[in-house]
């Protein structure tokens, strides 16, 4: 009989346990983390910093990769509306397609935080992003000092994204000055479709091949480009020879600027932005106030709710001082 009645005390405290863990999942809070791709170096750690930290507050983050295809995105988004995520987190391939993306989400009432890339629906939720305008000032600003006068050549990103609309913008309104007195002169200037390294070096040995004129300085918007560049600088014996901006202090970045090819990336903080994205989700998740919006983005008359983080100009200076001692590159990566 005490057997058949600890038998008993122990199937009841394995039932009441399964119960208990079976809620404890339940209760997990579930967030959806859209990416645009998994191919550049930050997007692999974004991932990491974001699901470590959505874990860390006690959710569960669902990540996928469109891999560039915006109609693969807006059926990702829906999956995951399925799923039962209480916030999608959305970096954009494209930002007039991905509007479907917050209408669908809002029918279900999830609600949506634009991630680095604005969506441009009047509907948004938030926009977490970095100063992009101040991304393009901080390198026309770098070169200017170097180069006050010269032959500029810019190479922005893609047209659809409105980031490299706002960096292009700052560049532009950083050499204003220059450019109306005529001490600078736009020998070049052009938008890369998906901010493709290929289509960067394509049209930088296009205009090479074609003109004597060479530029003193390249405005290029991102890393993936400016090293592309360098090597059709390099096929024109001019490497080291011509400042070349960049941006996101992507690890072939940083060794350029070890090397002298590259004389600037800016960088933004991704781990900073991803974290932030993680609590900003989270806390709409569990209905508590969002307390750390700075700014706003006006779309079709309605302001929408921003954070937007500070970008940082890095050199061959203060390599170790930023990406270094913040972990997203490792000194023995740089200058191996």
């Amino acid at each position: 009989m005490k057997k058949t009645k600890k038998l008993y005390q122990s199937l009841i405290f394995a039932l009441l346990f399964v119960i208990t863990q079976s809620c404890n999942q339940a209760n997990v809070v579930q967030i959806g983390y859209m990416l645009p791709n998994l191919k550049s170096d930050r997007y692999v750690k974004e991932k990491q910093y974001f699901t470590d930290k959505v874990k860390e507050l006690g959710g569960e983050a669902l990540v996928v990769s469109a891999e560039y295809d915006d109609k693969l995105q807006i059926e990702q988004a829906n999956e995951l509306i399925k799923q039962g995520v209480k916030v999608l987190v959305v970096n954009s391939v494209n930002l007039t397609t991905a509007a479907a993306i917050v209408r669908n989400a809002h029918n279900k009432n999830v609600e949506v935080i634009a991630y680095d890339r604005i969506i441009f629906s009047p509907d948004l939720d938030y926009y977490l992003s970095f100063d992009n305008m101040n991304v393009g000032k901080l390198m026309a600003q770098y070169a200017l000092k170097l180069k006050p006068e010269g032959k500029y050549y810019i190479l922005g990103g893609d047209k659809a994204d409105q980031n490299a609309v706002l960096v292009k913008n700052g560049q532009m309104e950083a050499i204003a000055s220059q450019i109306s007195t005529g001490k600078i002169k736009i020998v070049y200037n052009s938008y890369v479709e998906d901010w493709s390294g290929d289509n960067a070096k394509n049209e930088m040995n296009r205009y090479l091949d074609l003109s004597q004129d060479f530029p003193d300085v390249i405005l290029s918007s991102y890393d993936g480009m400016s090293a592309s560049v360098i090597e059709a600088l390099h096929e024109h014996n001019l490497d080291g020879k011509v400042i070349v901006t960049g941006q996101d202090a992507e690890l072939a970045a940083c060794r350029n600027i070890v090397k002298g090819y590259q004389t600037i990336t800016v960088y933004k903080p991704v781990k900073l932005l991803a974290n932030t994205a993680a609590e900003i989700a989270i806390k709409i998740a569990r209905g508590e106030k969002i307390t750390s919006v700075n700014s706003k983005v006006t779309i079709d008359g309605k302001d929408i709710p921003a954070i937007l983080l500070a970008p940082i100009a890095v050199d061959k200076d203060n390599l170790k001082t930023t990406v270094i001692a913040d972990g997203l590159l490792k000194e023995s990566e740089i200058f191996n």
